[in-house]
């Protein structure tokens, strides 16, 4: 961004994972971001003990699946990303978002937990929780959507994304 010249005013949109990325982007790089769309994303306050022990051992068949197989680039990548699991988001969740970058959770109707009631719900009440936490935050379900908002619901995210440019231009 800074060989482009973007150093200041930038809308920052995040998907799932990404919101990850997102917020220590915006912790490392205060002043850049004024304004963000956080699609379905990955929270801090989302990676509870219990909550990382039990992704944790609902991803450990998929992950001993993987030590079986061929090493090719993709399975030590996610080998790789699943030995820094916890660790990575024991300190993630200590991350707190910028109160001055305000931001537009996009929640979908189904989280990205579809088969497991409890995750799902905490899911949902991390989204609300994060978009209650400050005046300048707000919620939007999409409606009939998967956790794959951008490609369920394009309308949603735009609009939202649109909303988030204008609030930026006229602060």
């Amino acid at each position: 961004l800074t060989q482009l010249g973007v150093t200041r005013d930038v809308v920052l949109v995040a998907h799932s994972e990404a919101g990850e990325i997102a917020s220590y982007f915006v912790r490392d790089h205060p002043g850049v971001v004024s304004g963000a769309v956080l699609v379905d994303a990955s929270l801090p306050e989302f990676y509870a003990d219990d909550e990382i022990t039990r992704i944790e051992a609902a991803e450990a068949p998929q992950i001993a699946a993987v030590r079986q197989q061929p090493s090719t680039k993709a399975n030590r990548q996610l080998l790789a990303v699943a030995a820094d699991y916890v660790p990575m988001h024991k300190a993630y969740r200590l991350l707190g978002w910028p109160s001055n970058v305000p931001a537009i959770v996009i929640a979908s109707a189904t989280t990205p937990f579809p088969d497991s009631p409890q995750d799902a719900q905490r899911w949902r009440d991390v989204q609300a929780r994060f978009a209650a936490g400050a005046p300048n935050r707000q919620l939007v379900v999409a409606t009939g959507s998967s956790h794959d908002v951008p490609i369920d619901r394009p309308d949603v995210v735009l609009d939202e994304v649109a909303g988030m440019v204008t609030t930026v231009r006229r602060d």
